[in-house]
């Protein structure tokens, strides 16, 4: 029952959207086009790819009533708008098939793979949009075929190019907080470059004006994340064809030479000028996932998920960089070393002891506090760095640590492969990763007296 509320929820949101949407469109008409802008077809388009629980199938009827019931409301007979609005429709449909087919590419995700076909699939669902849009302009108002197919064909490129990308890279609601920290870390200057370069155009005017700004997005794109990107852009390009509309920007000069007008020839101007930040955004964002993963490989262990010694080395420079003070880091290290782990390796195999060392850390990690530092050092020896206690708390957190390990069951294929381990402390004061070596070198001589003494012990023992 709650499912089929839901979807009814879907289909009546989508109209009500669609009615809103057509209704913008309808009012942004001028009698040199069809329409300045026609949002409608882009933005829907970009809903269903964002949000893959939204069936298109069912969806689609509901968009194209609510766009019929615009075009009714704001005067338009009512067989006319069913000729329209399935070139709406079918621009919608192209679109979502072009953008999700699961032919001719690799399985990437569902944002990156119709983020990589925006512009053939613009081009495709635009063409065919065209057809109809001109086939019911000629047959209801006699328009010209071939400039009507043009007029159509240049505005829902144009505005698919420039409004798909902003909708489909709409972020996550655990992406924000990643989002904000991102601009705020991002400097201005591609911004106000992007301002000036698009105020010089306006100034310069001609064909060339058009693309002042391309300089400027390009910085932005290797600059800014990619949701951003795509919203400067989209802001941009609709500036500049509102300017151009109004003759605030003039691309053509008085002469009747060209096949197309100057609106027309503006549109297709920002669209392709527009693709290209869209493609550097694409390349820098994978890059520097790339980038996230080769360093997440080089500062994590891959078995245990513990920092390796440059990871460790890295997290201490960033803390003391983030600080910008001495002596950044007062605590204690933990020297963790698993009590007779070679016996499980000769005894049960190696994968038998990755399984062992795996739920051990997992054991550990359980025990401590969420900003304990973990690094494996080697082996079956781990290093601990705990920041902001004292000598003798720092040995009950070592021993309640002991005793959670030796209290937990390792179970694999039926064999019990629980372990002890054995802890030497240190008291830590270091302001970088150089300053470690004094403390870790206590703390293995602790382990060494703790494991000398009988194992599954915390060294040095301190007695109230």
């Amino acid at each position: 029952m709650q499912l089929n509320k839901y979807k009814i929820n879907q289909v009546i949101f989508l109209f009500f959207l669609a009615l809103c949407l057509a209704t913008l469109g309808l009012h942004c008409r001028s009698y040199t086009a069809l329409s300045l802008f026609w949002p409608c077809n882009a933005i829907l388009l970009g809903l269903l790819v964002r949000f893959p629980h939204l069936d298109a199938v069912r969806l689609l009827p509901a968009m194209y009533i609510g766009m019929v019931l615009a075009d009714v409301l704001y005067g338009t007979p009512f067989i006319t708008s069913l000729g329209l609005d399935a070139a709406n429709i079918v621009f919608i449909a192209v679109g979502y098939a072009v953008l999700l087919t699961t032919h001719f590419t690799r399985p990437w995700p569902r944002r990156l793979q119709a983020l990589i076909r925006i512009f053939p699939a613009s081009i495709l669902a635009a063409g065919a949009c065209a057809v109809v849009g001109s086939l019911t302009s000629q047959h209801y108002f006699h328009d010209d075929l071939v400039k009507g197919w043009i007029s159509w064909f240049c505005e829902q490129f144009s505005t698919s190019i420039l409004m798909l990308p902003v909708v489909i890279t709409l972020p996550h609601r655990d992406e924000l907080p990643q989002l904000v920290k991102d601009l705020k870390e991002s400097s201005l200057l591609p911004l106000v470059s992007l301002i000036i370069s698009t105020v010089a155009g306006i100034y310069v005017g001609g064909g060339g004006s058009l693309i002042f700004p391309l300089p400027a997005l390009m910085w932005c794109a290797i600059t800014y994340p990619i949701f951003f990107t795509c919203l400067l852009t989209m802001v941009t390009g609709i500036a500049e064809i509102i300017l151009v509309a109004s003759n605030v920007l003039n691309i053509q000069g008085s002469d009747d030479f060209f096949r197309i007008d100057s609106l027309a020839s503006a549109r297709l101007g920002v669209a392709a000028m527009t693709i290209s930040p869209l493609i550097v955004a694409l390349s820098s964002t994978a890059n520097k996932k790339l980038v996230a993963r080769i360093t997440r490989r080089a500062d994590y262990d891959f078995l245990t998920g513990a920092l390796t010694r440059s990871g460790l080395s890295s997290r201490l420079d960033a803390i003391a960089a983030r600080r910008d003070k001495q002596n950044v880091f007062y605590g204690a290290a933990f020297v963790i070393d698993i009590d007779r782990f070679k016996n499980i390796n000769d005894t049960y195999g190696h994968a038998a002891g990755d399984y062992v060392l795996a739920k051990t850390v997992e054991r550990i990690r359980q025990s401590l506090q969420q900003t304990a530092i973990i690094s494996r050092m080697g082996g079956e020896e781990f290093l601990v760095l705990i920041e902001g206690i004292s000598q003798p708390r720092a040995y009950l957190l070592a021993d309640r640590l002991r005793q959670s390990v030796e209290q937990h069951c390792i179970m694999l294929n039926d064999q019990d492969l629980s372990v002890t381990v054995s802890i030497g402390i240190s008291t830590l004061n270091i302001s970088d990763a150089t300053s470690l070596d004094e403390s870790m070198k206590t703390a293995d001589e602790q382990l060494y007296i703790a494991k000398t003494s009988g194992r599954n012990r915390v060294s040095p023992e301190f007695v109230l």
